[in-house]
């Protein structure tokens, strides 16, 4: 399998895909400044809820955080809770959350981000109250959050629906990369920021050029291993197979390649199958620490729906730019 591998306070509270591709990975010319500067993260937003998904979700903000001493915001929003008057539901009235159950929240806040304070990290707490998805995605906006971790799901019916509700949507639409965190990280996997692998699967079309930029900033970064993958649906006979590999492993180089020396180990891989089934078996074979695919404006896409899903390693989606389809 062919390779590139080129040298290489307290806090505050407050209110890849499946067929054959005519075109390589061309960036317009070189990568602009703005997508060479993903990197590095400085500050991170964690929408927690105190179950095991944030828990894990906090665990991967810090090991991703302590690197690059980012910053890491704690946001819980307090559902909002109506009364009604009487038996006339239609004149209900939100509850507000008084002083004392701020200052409750805050102090469990406090508690589950502990892990950020032992790492020396600046960590900020924000509570407030309403529609969750809204006040995530304002907050991204409002502080130009570099990235969002926040926990995914488990496999029951009420886990899937739970991400269909918050994660799913925040995914869809965040104004940054977004990295979905499973309840449990598999025993085999080794620490660190990413574990020492990212499998970053694209297409061969311009715009996976962003997702690719981000795979390699952050391999750089945390001196990683990235593994580009690319997934053909195995149309045509064994010659055509063939040929196309060696085209596609080419192509693959040329696009790490692209923007400089990515300054950090690159290899290619090219499967034949279902994309999402290559993805999830090529990330546990290789213990990947972050599994970094593409999304756009207008959803995710079924193989990115299906590995965020079904992925026992964190996922991070990251969106395409305006005006582009994604990857």
């Amino acid at each position: 399998m062919p390779s590139a591998t080129i040298s290489p306070t307290p806090g505050r509270v407050e209110d890849a895909t499946s067929s054959p591709p005519s075109p390589a990975i061309r960036p317009k010319g070189t990568p602009s400044k703005e997508e060479r500067t993903f990197l590095p993260i400085r500050r991170i937003l964690c929408p927690v809820d105190f179950s095991d998904f944030s828990r894990a979700a906090v665990e991967r903000a810090v090991a991703l955080a302590t690197p690059f001493k980012a910053e890491i915001t704690a946001l819980f929003v307090v559902p909002v809770v109506f009364r009604s008057e009487g038996d006339a539901t239609a004149g209900a009235a939100p509850v507000t959350t008084d002083s004392c159950v701020q200052s409750a929240i805050a102090e469990d806040l406090e508690e589950f981000l502990r892990p950020a304070r032992d790492a020396g990290l600046d960590v900020r707490l924000c509570i407030r109250s309403g529609e969750s998805v809204g006040h995530i995605l304002d907050l991204a906006k409002e502080w130009e959050s570099d990235l969002i971790v926040m926990g995914t799901h488990g496999r029951s019916a009420v886990e899937r629906w739970v991400l269909g509700s918050v994660t799913d949507r925040v995914l869809r639409t965040a104004p940054c990369p977004v990295l979905a965190v499973p309840r449990t990280v598999p025993r085999s996997m080794p620490p660190g920021p990413v574990s020492g692998r990212i499998l970053c699967a694209i297409q061969l079309a311009e715009p996976s050029a962003r997702t690719l930029t981000y795979a390699l900033t952050l391999g750089r970064s945390t001196g990683s291993i990235v593994s580009l993958l690319h997934v053909w649906d195995g149309v045509g006979g064994p010659r055509m197979r063939a040929i196309w590999e060696a085209e596609v492993y080419q192509r693959l180089h040329a696009a790490a390649l692209a923007g400089g020396p990515p300054g950090c180990p690159v290899t290619e891989v090219v499967l034949a199958g279902r994309p999402h089934r290559e993805i999830l078996r090529l990330a546990e074979a290789q213990h990947t620490g972050v599994i970094v695919l593409g999304g756009n404006g207008q959803g995710l896409g079924s193989t990115s729906s299906h590995v965020l899903r079904e992925a026992k390693a964190p996922v991070l989606i990251v969106r395409s730019a305006p005006g582009e389809e994604d990857s």
